[in-house]
């Protein structure tokens, strides 16, 4: 579905709650498992309070999108920029899952309880994973890991394109506070 003409104010709220929660997680959780265990226990705590609250979000978010579709596409985009921006979307989407997915089978493996603060979810005790995994499951953790970083790179760098090169309002649709601006933009 696809036919609204613009982001909502929940639309908005849902990306930058994940975006910020997101991009915290991905600065904090860097090395957490290569922390001594003290420190490990309370990183656990954070971590899983976050990545709950991002799957959350995004479980939130993808129904959502299935109930109300995107915003119409600047009709200047071609079919392989319309197509890029779906595989963006949907691909971002899709790693954000597995990622949650590989990290929920690996705080089973951990030795120390994985406890999510705030939602008190204990983790490791879903087991869900034998221990021997562990190692696998951070590798492949480590490897979404990455590749979220990426596709978060390209998702900035295709939202800045649009708003300093094609200078239509695929950025400004997205920003919070900004409908007069887009108003202004629109008219021109």
């Amino acid at each position: 579905m696809a036919g609204k003409a613009d982001y909502g104010r929940f639309d908005r709220f849902i990306h930058w709650l994940m975006a910020i929660n997101i991009g915290l997680t991905l600065v904090f959780a860097r090395g957490m498992s290569t922390l001594p265990d003290d420190e490990r226990i309370l990183e656990y705590g954070d971590h899983g309070m976050s990545v709950t609250t991002i799957a959350i979000c995004l479980l939130i978010r993808i129904a959502w999108r299935v109930r109300t579709g995107f915003p119409a596409m600047p009709d200047a985009m071609g079919d392989m920029a319309r197509l890029a921006a779906k595989a963006m979307h949907y691909g971002l989407y899709g790693v954000l899952l597995a990622q949650i997915g590989v990290g929920v089978f690996l705080a089973s493996t951990t030795e120390l309880e994985f406890v999510a603060k705030g939602y008190n979810i204990n983790y490791t005790s879903f087991q869900l994973a034998p221990r021997e995994l562990h190692d696998t499951l951070l590798s492949f953790h480590i490897g979404l890991y990455w590749t979220i970083v990426a596709l978060l790179a390209l998702h900035i760098l295709a939202a800045l394109k649009h708003h300093f090169v094609d200078r239509d309002l695929v950025l400004l649709r997205m920003l919070p506070f900004t409908a007069k601006l887009r108003a202004r933009r629109a008219a021109r």
